[in-house]
């Protein structure tokens, strides 16, 4: 690629601001040595902390094991991601050798794309976290955990977009990275095996490692909240049978036919290389096993039975318009009316259901629409790319891409930039009443009033609130959602 980021949460600077000496922290992992962040330098990096065993040999596919140490951890680098096939890894993580006439990208769409799948360090031992904390402030500090997107097939904390240290420095916040199986790895759906969904319980583990060890950090226990991007509403299937059986037959470990045991552990046995391969296109996602996934989300939302906690939920204006420079990348295109259903079947109602539920059980949450839309973010110019997928996230991190061709911010963009990452860390120092006393205030959502916070709407700072109505006409959604009668929230979920 010709534009080149700077990955600034790979290594650590040499001149130092905060001292060695006290950037030592004893975890449940082992001591763990802290850098002074390479751009904040008021901010400690402790990078590539592992929070599990290694998920080989006769762990793979399995549940993670808590990993318990007394080396030295050295936390000046990010450690592996997990391995996967992504679109780009298939031509050696380069787009330039895909159709970028095709997909009509600007030198930004260029930086986007590739940032988000870059030609990151893989191995099986994966399962690691990074954890940014800023100097001074509070002394318990609020701790942000950011849980990658990917489609549960592609992700991992080297996607330089997910560099805490600005948030971290910006709002006195104390930021955390983790790394989860991804696909076959950690959604096998083997229909013998207990637990379908290990990357889930990869995802579990190192939040309560966070829990056990964030205090030692600065951390307050009470005060740790989940953001993330990309969880899809779509019914689970019950297993992955066709896909694991197609992938074990072809590497020569049996099918159906054969006991489940042997199978299994002919699979763990193979090489990562020789697995992947077998796999190659065919994608690995969740599936029902009653532990980590589950075949009636319709009625345990109706039946309150889910974590009753604030939240803060939304999607984007143009979801979809990521996609299709993405798609385009390797030859497909489709009809703008089909960009557009996606987007709303996809993202929109779910995010929408969501909110509703919280809401009929009355919780406090909060919902917004995300419409920035900048010279310095478009993908593409025909057509124009708007608040496509994850656009925000930059905007959260403060981690936009820059080089040769991409445009400066604007002073709007740095305004709404600021305004979007208060609203975050807001919420998460205080949940209840974070985002009701921020600014002017956010009102709690609610489908009966202008309640949706429309971020950046004609690039303006501020929440310009708007009515569900307007973007949940297409969506079976239904309120409250303990109304007898009906086939449930959302057709989708």
């Amino acid at each position: 690629m010709n534009l080149v980021y700077l990955l600034s949460v790979l290594a650590a600077t040499k001149s130092y601001a905060l001292p060695l000496d006290e950037l030592l922290i004893s975890t449940s992992s082992g001591p763990v040595q802290g850098y002074p962040a390479t751009i904040e330098s008021n901010v400690a990096a402790y990078l590539g902390i592992p929070f599990a065993q290694p998920p080989v040999g006769h762990l793979r596919f399995q549940p993670p094991e808590r990993y318990r140490g007394q080396t030295l951890i050295d936390g000046r680098t990010i450690g592996y991601g997990c391995p996967s096939v992504t679109q780009f890894s298939t031509r050696d993580y380069d787009i330039h050798n895909f159709n970028i006439s095709l997909a009509n990208l600007t030198a930004q769409g260029i930086a986007t794309l590739s940032g988000y799948d870059p030609k990151a360090r893989f191995n099986e031992d994966c399962l690691n976290l990074n954890v940014w904390v800023p100097a001074g402030g509070e002394d318990k500090k609020a701790v942000m955990i950011y849980i990658y997107g990917g489609s549960y097939t592609n992700g991992n904390t080297q996607i330089p977009f997910y560099d805490g240290q600005h948030l971290a420095a910006h709002h006195d916040v104390i930021v955390v990275t983790l790394n989860y199986r991804v696909d076959i790895l950690g959604f096998h759906g083997d229909p013998a095996s207990l637990n379908h969904n290990p990357g889930f319980l990869d995802q579990r583990m190192a939040v309560e490692w966070v829990r056990d060890n964030i205090a030692k950090f600065g951390g307050h226990l009470s005060r740790i909240t989940l953001f993330g991007v990309a969880g899809f509403g779509k019914p689970l299937p019950a297993n992955n049978a066709d896909k694991w059986y197609a992938v074990s037959k072809s590497l020569g470990c049996g099918d159906a036919a054969t006991p489940s045991s042997d199978l299994l552990s002919c699979m763990q046995k193979k090489n990562i290389t020789h697995l992947l391969r077998a796999k190659g296109s065919t994608t690995f996602k969740p599936t029902v096993d009653n532990i980590t996934g589950f075949s009636n989300y319709p009625a345990l939302a109706k039946a309150g039975d889910f974590t009753q906690i604030p939240l803060l939920i939304g999607n984007n204006d143009f979801e979809t318009g990521l996609y299709i420079p993405a798609s385009a990348l390797s030859n497909h295109t489709d009809t703008l009316p089909h960009w557009e259903a996606q987007a709303n079947t996809t993202f929109a109602c779910p995010a929408g259901a969501r909110a509703n539920i919280s809401a009929s059980h009355n919780l406090p949450v909060w919902r917004y629409r995300w419409f920035g839309n900048f010279p310095n973010t478009r993908l593409m110019t025909d057509p124009n790319s708007g608040a496509y997928h994850c656009s925000e996230v930059p905007f959260v991190f403060d981690t936009l891409p820059t080089g040769p061709g991409i445009p400066p911010d604007t002073e709007a963009e740095i305004l709404i930039r600021a305004y979007v990452q208060g609203a975050w860390a807001a919420f998460a120092k205080d949940p209840v009443h974070g985002l009701s006393n921020y600014e002017d205030g956010w009102p709690q959502y609610s489908p009966f009033v202008p309640s949706i916070i429309r971020l950046a709407y004609n690039n303006v700072t501020g929440t310009n609130l708007g009515l569900s109505s307007l973007y949940d006409s297409t969506c079976a959604s239904t309120y409250p959602i303990s109304t007898t009668g009906g086939s449930g929230y959302n057709t989708e979920l």
